[in-house]
């Protein structure tokens, strides 16, 4: 995937080292991963409009260390081995870094944008990602209980989501969220019919450097069909 002269944001980069202090459990090769991730968001985002730009000087916080903080609460929750979609995958977030940070899974990014997708592939190369595939299409045309574990990562309200992917996920599948301050309104809203197909609940909660608002990951553990 090539980028042109003008896809090159002028947003100035953070100092690495922030991301070093915030999140030290990180190995060098992972952390390496996470600047090569952040070099080619940047290349890439005039023209895909992965990100908002306002964000970009700050993208190790509002997006890599947000995906590496949920994570490690998702992480305990998925065996080794598994399969796991992102949906609404858009600039990669957060299955490329959930990749990187779980190189024994498989993860499968869904998006019905294929431009970005193919950014998201460029990515995984530059990266050195062996364990990424991407799947240009709508998310409800997956075979039906075909999916065990996915996450999302401002992909659509709690409702909305469950609605569209009930068929998708096998009974004792789980559906993680990373959501914000308003987790707590969007499960309000949640008919109580829903609540007799999944189980619904945050598994923790995080803070962001600079961030008033608190981060949770919210799992809707499906209990019946």
């Amino acid at each position: 995937m090539k980028s042109d002269s003008s896809s090159n944001s002028k947003s100035t980069l953070p100092d690495p080292q922030r991301l070093r202090g915030w999140a030290p459990e990180l190995s060098d090769k992972q952390f390496a991963a996470t600047q090569v991730y952040v070099r080619e968001l940047q290349r890439f985002n005039r023209t895909l409009n992965l990100i908002s730009p306002n964000t970009m000087s700050r993208v190790d916080a509002v997006h890599v260390l947000d995906s590496i903080r949920a994570w490690t609460l998702i992480q305990p929750k998925v065996p080794n081995g598994s399969q796991i979609y992102d949906f609404g995958s858009g600039n990669g977030l957060p299955g490329l870094l959930s990749a990187v940070l779980a190189p024994d899974c498989d993860f499968r990014l869904v998006d019905r944008d294929q431009r970005k997708l193919e950014f998201c592939k460029h990515a995984a190369t530059a990266m050195g990602l062996k364990n990424v595939k991407t799947l240009c299409m709508d998310i409800g045309s997956l075979p039906t209980s075909s999916v065990a574990f996915a996450v999302s990562r401002g992909f659509a309200s709690v409702t909305k989501s469950l609605l569209m992917t009930r068929s998708l996920f096998q009974p004792g599948g789980s559906f993680f969220m990373l959501k914000g301050d308003s987790w707590s309104l969007e499960v309000g809203e949640l008919s109580p019919r829903l609540f007799g197909v999944w189980k619904v609940g945050p598994i923790g909660s995080y803070s962001l450097p600079d961030v008033a608002a608190e981060f949770v990951v919210l799992q809707c553990h499906k209990i019946a069909d």
